[in-house]
């Protein structure tokens, strides 16, 4: 019995040393599990830093893309927002104005559906610049434009995350961003797939509706949540299929932005829908301002303009005939402005300049360096 007993003694330490080792390889396993990532995000996503400083301003421009869809938004965090990408042709304005924005890296790009005046030069603006995160809703779409868009995201290497109510693009605690649709998985009109984002600073509240139309609106509303935003990027650019009294009055905005092209065919922006708008709201147009700009410190918002000669269908060129009188010295002797992280100069009042434009004579300009600006048309030498 005695060596029974020692027997036992010395073997069940080495028992206990196996047990636990086996529930550390298991634990370790589960762990590995739960840490695999999915392209469906959950309406409780925790943001990579949450300590992040947020401090400064948020600053909103509504570009100036015609009968189109593009915010950029550079949070005060200093991440950035691209929100939809305008029509074809908008492709190196958007680039440009990004680029001269001091931004190399897209932190996060939303799709908002793939209609071409939303997502048009999409594909061109992700080839230009490093990505970090791709947000479409699941709808598919058999035009070229489309294709092309999911052939540059592969060819980058990156992966579309879903789109839709509930997800969290990040939450910093005084600066967040969420999804408010789509709330269902079809519909007959594509323009109800729209990503609706509500995005926080501080105590302001900033909602951009895509093309979302009156389904969209009451799904949004059927959850009874607040809604309310000071500055509203009006849907569908301001059609009477969005828009509705009810939805505008859960919002009730202290401003509203409608980008939109001058005299198109559509006849946005809708009567009806400015009537509704304006009794609560300032509204910003962009075939009446140009390119709109919203500043805000979490407490105070601040809009202004960049005033461009509006075009329909694109961002606006000022005429060729302005420089038809001029002789090869008299361009020679012309001043143009450049900045100081472009590639492109400007004339003057150019909506792509910013403050620290800087003066240079055409004939001293380096033309291996800076090639002319195709939104404002400077003399070529």
């Amino acid at each position: 019995m005695l060596e029974k007993s020692k027997l036992r003694s010395i073997i069940l330490p080495f028992l206990l040393i196996g047990i636990c080792l086996f529930s550390s390889c298991a634990d370790q396993g589960t762990n590995s599990e739960s840490s695999v990532q999915t392209s469906e995000p959950s309406s409780f996503s925790t943001p990579e830093s949450p300590t992040q400083h947020t401090d400064g301003s948020l600053t909103i421009s509504y570009l100036d893309v015609g009968q189109g869809d593009c915010s950029f938004i550079v949070l005060p965090n200093g991440e950035n927002i691209l929100i939809d990408a305008g029509n074809q042709s908008d492709g190196e304005n958007i680039i440009e104005y990004i680029r001269e924005s001091g931004i190399t890296t897209l932190d996060y790009v939303v799709a908002t559906h793939p209609h071409a005046d939303h997502i048009g030069s999409m594909a061109q603006v992700i080839s230009a610049f490093e990505v970090e995160k791709v947000y479409m809703p699941k709808k598919a779409h058999t035009s070229k434009t489309f294709e092309d868009l999911l052939d540059t995201v592969k060819e980058k290497g990156l992966s579309i995350t879903s789109a839709k109510e509930g997800a969290v693009l990040f939450d910093y605690g005084n600066l967040k961003a969420e999804f408010l649709a789509p709330n269902a998985d079809s519909y007959e009109n594509l323009n109800n797939y729209s990503a609706v984002l509500l995005l926080t600073y501080g105590d302001r509240r900033f909602l951009f509706m895509g093309d979302a139309e009156a389904e969209s609106e009451a799904e949004i509303l059927a959850h009874n949540i607040d809604i309310s935003a000071d500055l509203l990027k009006v849907g569908h650019h301001g059609s009477a299929t969005s828009s509705t009294e009810s939805f505008i009055s859960a919002v009730n905005p202290s401003h509203a932005v409608i980008s939109v092209g001058e005299n198109n065919s559509y006849g946005h922006p809708d009567p009806a829908v400015l009537s509704i708008l304006e009794n609560t709201a300032t509204v910003w147009r962009t075939d009446e301002r140009g390119t709109i700009i919203a500043t805000c410190d979490g407490e105070n918002i601040t809009l202004n303009h960049i005033a461009t000669s509006i075009q329909p269908h694109a961002p606006p060129d000022v005429s060729s005939d302005s420089a038809s009188d001029e002789s090869p010295d008299d361009r020679q002797s012309t001043t143009v402005y450049i900045t100081e992280s472009g590639t492109k100069y400007h004339r003057d009042g150019c909506q792509y300049l910013k403050k620290s434009k800087i003066s240079i004579s055409l004939s001293d300009l380096d033309r291996n360096k800076y090639s002319p600006c195709s939104r404002c048309k400077p003399p070529e030498k």
